[in-house]
């Protein structure tokens, strides 16, 4: 039988080291893992590496906080509520060091670290757009069949990887609703995964679940569960999308660095001090 993987919100975020690469789960503002982005914050952890296909409130409060020296990302915005203003601002002043990433990158990447294998081949068209330029370590090679130009994306391993589910038993298995993102493919290239979950049930009542178990509990290593742990993204089917929070946090976060700056500490105080 697999271990009882429960544990509190901060014992599980411990693990997480200044320094570390963390692949935060979810897609934009869907099941993003908030509560534990807001309990790095509230822990004063330094010079991580944010690996996200695209990043969301949870990534630009890393940035806003002070947690992140480098990002891995395709997209880091708020959708509908406009520009994500720490990113924005960091990426612009050069406080923010980004590697830029597609969709087929950064997965062909994680993808290739999943099946330890050192990098998988993409196709040369790549070579049209200007990623190759900003990307050095997008080796292009002949292909040994066809003789084909073809880029070597490297694999791309993180300490951590930080997932929000719908749901979970105390053993780690999973169910993880809506988009998927990456999710299921992050744990088996981090080193330690942790999970928040909006609930915790029996197995039972997890297998039965629509999509039934989409995470083993095997590639978990610490499950915590937080109730509304994605808001204000969603996580369906629980909660939709809070779009009036997440406009909240747009204008507050707009005001950092200017002469109203008190509004985006004031924001992020009150938001860490939920979590206590």
């Amino acid at each position: 039988m697999n271990p009882d993987k429960r544990t509190g919100l901060n014992d599980a975020l411990s693990a997480v080291r200044d320094g570390h690469t963390v692949a935060l789960g979810g897609m934009t503002l869907y099941r993003r893992p908030v509560a534990a982005a807001l309990a790095l914050a509230a822990a004063g952890r330094r010079d991580l590496e944010i690996v996200t296909l695209t990043g969301g409130i949870e990534t630009d409060l890393l940035i806003g906080a002070g947690c992140v020296r480098r990002l891995r990302s395709c997209y880091t915005g708020l959708e509908v509520a406009g520009f994500a203003p720490h990113f924005t601002r960091g990426v612009q002043d050069g406080t923010l060091e980004l590697i830029e990433e597609t969709e087929y990158t950064l997965s062909y990447g994680v993808q290739a670290a999943a099946m330890r294998v050192p990098f998988l081949p993409m196709r040369g068209d790549i070579a049209r757009t200007d990623l190759p330029k900003v990307r050095p370590d997008l080796k292009a090679f002949a292909c040994p069949l066809t003789g084909a130009t073809l880029f070597a994306v490297p694999a791309l391993h993180v300490d951590v990887a930080i997932l929000h589910a719908s749901a979970a038993d105390r053993f780690g298995n999973c169910s993880l609703q809506g988009q998927l993102a990456l999710d299921r493919h992050l744990p088996a290239i981090a080193d330690i995964t942790i999970v928040t979950a909006e609930t915790i049930v029996e197995p039972d009542e997890l297998r039965a679940m629509d999509g039934g178990v989409q995470l083993p509990g095997i590639f978990v290593t610490h499950l915590v569960e937080v109730p509304g742990g994605s808001l204000p993204t969603s996580c369906f089917p629980q909660h939709p999308l809070d779009l009036a929070a997440v406009l909240d946090y747009a204008d507050a976060a707009g005001t950092a660095g200017t002469s109203d700056s008190g509004a985006w500490q004031q924001w992020l105080e009150t938001a860490t001090g939920a979590l206590v």
